[in-house]
């Protein structure tokens, strides 16, 4: 039987892979095997649990795995998967779960590759695999025992605990009618089911299964195409899935990555403030980790699909009759972005995440002119592909009552002149004031704004001089980008305000 050694310092690449996550390592292991089986398409996941024997067992039945993925399984050198494939990473549930275990038993089953792997500590530098003839998994899929060690502590002991770890991480799928937008969508069957120390976990609703009122569905889009479903509303209970979580919970593939209030402030209200919303897009936009967004340079392609639900939560918020607190377009706002615009080009993270103003040439009617065009139909599918179309079942379906029409160049057939014009599309920095006084930070990112909080002391202590206040605002904004820039992948410029006040005083 072939014996294999991680030649590599594992120990360091384990915590490091720990530590790029924001919850318990147990609860890792958890997320990224269920990760694994639902990009490998499994329709049946189970997790047990053995709290006695400190053992973990997932399941699933699934495509399984091909002999380089399974290499790749135990590979620490290997890069993890390229962003955007999936929603997990293969092997690191099994890789970062040895900074508490000290054995993984893996069976894997598909079409072209049947194996198994005995992955254990020999001693505290060294870490081997050996082959191993898979003994209870049968059919297809691919079956993880992970051995934790007597003193590591597991934050889930009860078949309880492990379905809310479940829900916090991938409460679509357990939500009939996302479960049938994912089939329409091809992506998971509506017959996915986990399996919690052999109870069935069957899909609910999460406006019935939290007593929700006020309850808005809704449809994102971007460039006039559907691209999302969500629903929000207010729980009956405060915090509904776990203590302090609240908020419009954003997914992408079943997956939830992150609650969002938008820097909004419903009051009282806040605690009960809960939904989901569904965006494939999302998945291109996953940090290293995937449990949060890139931000930086791609801040503004994530913010065509941010941006609508902003707009969608702060409506929501009138309606409940919470007004925003934002005030924009003051004459202060509209001097500071006067300043920041001078020094856009000596400051390019400036630049990028404000933007410049561009310019699109787009076909126009003219009497006049050499270009023949026909009018046609600006119809675009909607989201899943195909409704709109006679599709039936839940989600998004109709194209609109009004399609609208498009100018297309056709030299041949062209029935009518047309002209190409130019249409400016405004671009640049933006800036508004919120007065929150219950919040410590200076400034905020929303959106393509940054909030200054006039309700901060510090604002407040220098609100009688104009000069000192425009200082305060600019050190402010500064404060905010940086903050920003460094929640993506990149390292932290901690010279990023230097830089910009530096850049405003020369101007």
């Amino acid at each position: 039987m072939a014996i294999h050694e991680s030649s590599v310092n594992y120990r360091n690449l384990i915590r490091d892979l720990a530590e790029m996550y924001p919850f318990d390592v147990a609860e890792v292991v958890v997320v990224e095997l269920v990760a694994n089986s639902l990009d490998a398409g499994a329709s049946r996941i189970s997790v047990a649990f053995d709290a006695g024997a400190k053992v973990l067992v997932i399941t699933d039945n699934g495509k399984g795995m091909t002999a380089s993925q399974f290499d790749e399984y135990h590979d620490f050198a290997a890069g993890l998967k390229t962003r955007g494939t999936g929603i997990g990473f293969a092997g690191v549930g099994a890789k970062v779960s040895f900074n508490i275990a000290s054995r993984v038993l893996t069976e894997t089953r598909g079409q072209s590759f049947v194996g198994g792997s005995n992955w254990y500590l020999e001693s505290q530098k060294k870490l081997i695999w050996e082959d191993w003839e898979p003994r209870r998994l049968q059919g297809p899929g691919t079956r993880v025992e992970v051995h934790f060690t007597p003193t590591s502590v597991i934050p889930y002991a009860s078949t309880d605990d492990l379905s809310r770890l479940l829900r916090r991480h991938y409460l679509p799928l357990m939500d009939r009618t996302f479960l049938e937008l994912y089939e329409k969508l091809g992506i998971y069957s509506s017959r996915l089911r986990f399996v919690v120390n052999r109870e069935t976990l069957e899909p609910g609703n999460v406006t019935a299964d939290y007593h929700m009122s006020g309850i808005r569905e809704f449809y994102p889009e971007r460039s006039g195409k559907r691209v999302g479903y969500g629903v929000l509303g207010l729980a009956e209970d405060e915090y509904p899935l776990e203590p302090d979580l609240c908020g419009l919970l954003l997914c992408t593939y079943g997956k939830v990555i992150k609650a969002e209030l938008f820097n909004q402030f419903p009051g009282p209200l806040g605690p009960r403030v809960f939904g989901l919303v569904e965006i494939r897009g999302f998945v291109d936009f996953l940090t290293t980790a995937k449990n949060d967004f890139i931000r930086g340079r791609k801040h503004r392609e994530l913010e065509r699909l941010y941006g609508p639900l902003r707009q969608e939560f702060k409506d929501w918020l009138v309606e409940l009759g919470v007004q925003s607190v934002e005030t924009i377009g003051t004459d202060e706002a509209t001097k500071l972005e006067r300043e920041l615009r001078k020094i856009l080009d000596e400051v390019p993270e400036l630049s990028e995440f404000f933007g410049f103003a561009t310019r699109k040439n787009v076909l126009g009617q003219s009497e006049s002119g050499s270009i023949l065009a026909t009018s046609r139909e600006g119809t675009e599918l909607t989201f899943p592909v195909g409704e709109g179309e006679g599709g039936e079942g839940p989600g998004p379906v109709g194209e609109g009552d009004e399609p609208g029409e498009a100018l297309v160049e056709d030299q041949e057939t062209g029935a009518v002149r047309a002209k190409p014009i130019s249409r400016t599309a405004r671009r640049g920095p933006r800036v508004s004031f919120a007065e929150a006084a219950d919040r410590v930070e200076l400034a905020w990112i929303e959106g393509n704004n940054v909030v200054i909080n006039s309700g901060h002391p510090a604002y407040t202590r220098v609100s009688s001089d104009a000069t000192a206040k425009r200082v305060h605002c600019l050190f402010a904004i500064g404060g905010a980008v940086q903050r920003f820039l460094a929640s993506g992948d990149g390292q932290q410029d901690l010279a990023f305000v230097d830089r910009m006040m530096a850049a405003w005083g020369k101007k």
